[in-house]
């Protein structure tokens, strides 16, 4: 008799367990597929950087460092840099591909074999956004940046209207076929075009490097001495050797020279009165916009380009813009 009076008691009692155990665990597989889905909701963006060695492309990146902290805080921001190699750039996209990122942004290392990789990442259904740089792909899904025939138009005219009569210029290109090499050699160029007092004497590249540079100014205060007015350099961190050069020849004050993205040490020449001139160029405004867009295309809204003009920085205006360059190296100096 006392067998058959627990034995009820005892199937109640593990089917409440069983009961509890049950509820258990289908609670916990309903809160991992909550998280699940919520990994799964996130904004996943991959950057792909030509490289952190140009003080300008740390100020793109710290742009979208800051974009993503203060408006995107949700959004996984993947930086890869191609430390200027262009095969190196679309490994790095194809493994964004590999990987279903959400969108890209490229700053292309070259405009031409660039191409292929966008289209690669278009035909996956992934938008490209390029940044400050551009590539010959007709897919691109919208550009971020500045127009660098208007940089090279802006610098050189400058360059020109303070110059004396019949002024025999020389300008050091960045690396050939980067986009804002071929822009800004096509804008000198035309300038000059419409300039026939002015001679250009020589020209040759530095790929973005300040030794590079000094070596190839050096060679030409050898070559042409007393033959060069002016030389004009494509971006602040080749113009560094170019004043180094300038400078050891005892040439300072001689030669005009005009730089591009208004760092520190080349306004500092600008207010000396060794440079006459850089233009200003918005790293960060690049960058902050490049990941707004990106993240709006990420999320199948329609985007088109976003242009940022140009500005020239002259020994006139040179105050105020040290002041926006110290606010925006506070800035990049939290990243880099």
């Amino acid at each position: 008799m006392r067998k058959r009076k627990i034995m009820p008691q005892l199937l109640a009692v593990l089917l409440i367990l069983c009961m509890v155990f049950m509820t258990a665990c289908s609670g916990g597989s309903e809160e991992v597929a909550t998280e699940d889905a919520a990994a799964d909701d996130q904004i996943v963006i991959g950057a792909c950087m030509q490289g952190n060695q140009s003080g300008f492309i740390r100020y793109i990146t710290s742009g979208m460092y800051e974009y993503q902290m203060a408006s995107a805080p949700d959004v996984d921001l993947q930086v890869a840099f191609a430390d200027d190699d262009a095969a190196k750039q679309q490994g790095q996209i194809e493994n964004f591909v590999a990987q279903g990122v959400d969108a890209i942004i490229l700053n292309p290392v070259d405009k031409v074999q660039s191409a292929a990789a966008v289209d690669f990442a278009i035909e996956a259904g992934i938008p490209v956004i390029t940044v400050n740089t551009t590539s010959d792909s007709e897919n691109v899904t919208a550009h971020v940046g500045s127009d660098d025939i208007e940089a090279g138009r802006m610098q050189m005219e400058q360059l020109l209207s303070s110059a004396g009569k019949n002024p025999r210029v020389a300008y050091v290109n960045a690396v050939l076929g980067h986009s804002a090499q071929v822009a800004r050699e096509q804008a000198y160029l035309e300038v000059l075009k419409e300039h026939p007092e002015a001679t250009l004497v020589v020209q040759n590249t530095a790929d973005w490097s300040g030794d590079k540079a000094l070596q190839l100014v050096e060679n030409w205060i050898q070559t042409y001495p007393n033959g060069i007015d002016i030389i004009a350099c494509q971006a602040d961190c080749q113009l560094v050797g170019v004043i180094t050069a300038v400078e050891d020849a005892g040439l300072q004050g001689k030669i005009l020279l005009g730089g591009m993205d208004c760092d520190m040490p080349v306004m500092e020449k600008i207010k000396a009165g060794v440079v006459n001139c850089s233009i200003w160029q918005d790293g960060l405004g690049q960058g902050e916009n490049a990941l707004r867009v990106a993240i709006d295309a990420a999320q199948g809204k329609e985007v088109s380009d976003f242009m940022i003009p140009f500005e020239t920085c002259t020994a006139d205006n040179v105050d105020a813009y040290i002041e926006k360059a110290k606010a925006r190296d506070a800035i990049s100096s939290k990243y880099f």
